[in-house]
């Protein structure tokens, strides 16, 4: 049974660490895209405003629009908070990662894990409540 329990635990463990690894490379994957694009789509505005083959009114609201898209890609930046949640996520996986590995060794006790895993997802919490 003890055997049992542990591959268990060991699934548990696994399905957790994937879970994270996936959420933080989502947040991440956004937060450098919005970034990315944000600085580009604020610097095609002022490069957009300068060009001299465009008619001013056009070339205007052009860079208005790039200029507005830009600060919107900002503000959800800011607002949905993509870096932090980017970390708290990669920090609970690395976490779970430990608990893996504790998991192999020969005196692994698979109550220890899970409460080690519960102790990681709880400060999980506690983090992105902080964030909001």
């Amino acid at each position: 049974m003890s055997d049992e329990h542990l591959q268990r635990t060991k699934a548990i463990l696994a399905t957790q660490e994937g879970k994270y690894r996936r959420s933080a490379m989502r947040w991440k994957f956004g937060y450098r895209f919005l970034l990315v694009v944000s600085a580009l789509l604020a610097s095609a505005a002022a490069i957009v405003s300068k060009l001299s083959f465009l008619d001013e009114e056009l070339s205007a609201d052009w860079s208005s629009m790039l200029a507005g898209t830009a600060a919107v890609m900002t503000t959800l930046l800011a607002a949905l908070d993509f870096e932090s949640n980017f970390r708290i996520n990669r920090r609970s996986r690395h976490q779970v990662q430990v608990l893996l590995l504790d998991a192999e060794k020969t005196n692994a006790a698979p109550d220890r894990l899970l409460e080690g895993l519960q102790a990681v997802v709880n400060r999980r919490n506690l983090e992105l409540d902080k964030a909001d």
